[in-house]
């Protein structure tokens, strides 16, 4: 669940020069890639501050018309989902990186006058302190709180880590390679994924559906009653949906995270794919044994 304190940074974001909205078509919920501003001197990855889980603040400021006032408006809040920075063909504004929106504004209206975002670097990415009331000092929680209020917040949207990043010459300890997707906590039913364990237990198929790897034959008492769950479709992608026993697929934690490693043009394998890879896999071993 999201907390006032999550909110660590503060970004601005600009479309037309500000004669037109910035990321508006994205409601709560949607993912988009949210561009950075090309690298200060002073900051050279200012794009990479931001951790996966941690709240962004968006704002941007809106020109006057003859029809509209104009003013700063906050209008999303915002988490990465990885860590991974791409590149676009975009002079002022080259460095991209995945966001899910999981807050919107409770009404749409500009900043309350009292606070100001003029510290707030144009195009980088801020610590939420650069916030600044016009009545007093404000410790770090009051802006934080204050932001917070804003939103309109989903807590059922949430990060959760579904892959690694693999490094092939080795892997660099202490840093977070974790790759997040968004998604609605209540498509992911703890009760369902159990009893699906309980039937499979009762059937006695309680083996993984692609290596066949039991986990209370290889490790007995200690893996009495254990596997995993794998969604066959992902549930990151595709909207809330109702998910059936026939979508579940149990499957042992190497078999998991290959089923969560792309393969081939990018594309993640079936169950079923995968369980023939391994089949055709063992039967050249045998032969090459045999030969």
């Amino acid at each position: 669940m999201y907390k006032s304190s999550d909110i660590k940074w503060i970004k601005s974001v600009t479309r037309d020069k500000g004669n037109s909205w910035a990321y508006m078509e994205y409601k709560l919920g949607d993912t988009f890639n949210l561009n950075f501003s090309k690298n200060p001197k002073w900051y050279p990855t200012n794009y990479e501050k931001a951790k996966p889980g941690e709240l962004m603040v968006i704002f941007q400021t809106l020109k006057s018309t003859p029809t509209f006032g104009g003013g700063t408006f906050i209008t999303h809040l915002v988490t990465p989902l990885d860590n991974l920075i791409g590149k676009v063909s975009n002079p002022d504004h080259p460095y991209i990186r995945l966001v899910g929106v999981v807050g919107i504004p409770k009404v749409n209206l500009p900043l309350d006058s009292t606070w100001t975002l003029f510290k707030a670097n144009r195009g980088q990415i801020c610590f939420v302190d650069t916030l600044e009331s016009h009545r007093g000092d404000k410790t770090i929680l009051q802006k934080q709180n204050f932001l917070f209020e804003l939103f309109n917040i989903d807590n059922n949207l949430i990060t959760e880590i579904y892959d690694e990043k693999d490094n092939d010459e080795g892997l660099e300890e202490g840093a977070d390679k974790s790759v997040y997707k968004l998604h609605k906590f209540k498509e992911r039913k703890p009760e369902l994924i159990a009893k699906a364990k309980a039937i499979a237990k009762e059937e006695d198929r309680l083996f993984c559906e692609a290596c066949g790897f039991n986990f209370e034959t290889e490790y007995p008492l200690l893996g009495l009653g254990f596997i995993e769950c794998h969604h066959r479709v992902p549930i990151s992608i595709g909207g809330i949906r109702k998910t059936k026993f026939e979508d579940l697929a149990l499957v042992c934690s190497n078999c998991h995270r290959m089923l969560h490693r792309k393969y081939v043009n990018g594309n993640y394998l079936l169950v079923e794919e995968l369980r023939k890879l391994i089949l055709e896999n063992r039967a050249t071993s045998d032969n090459i044994r045999l030969s």
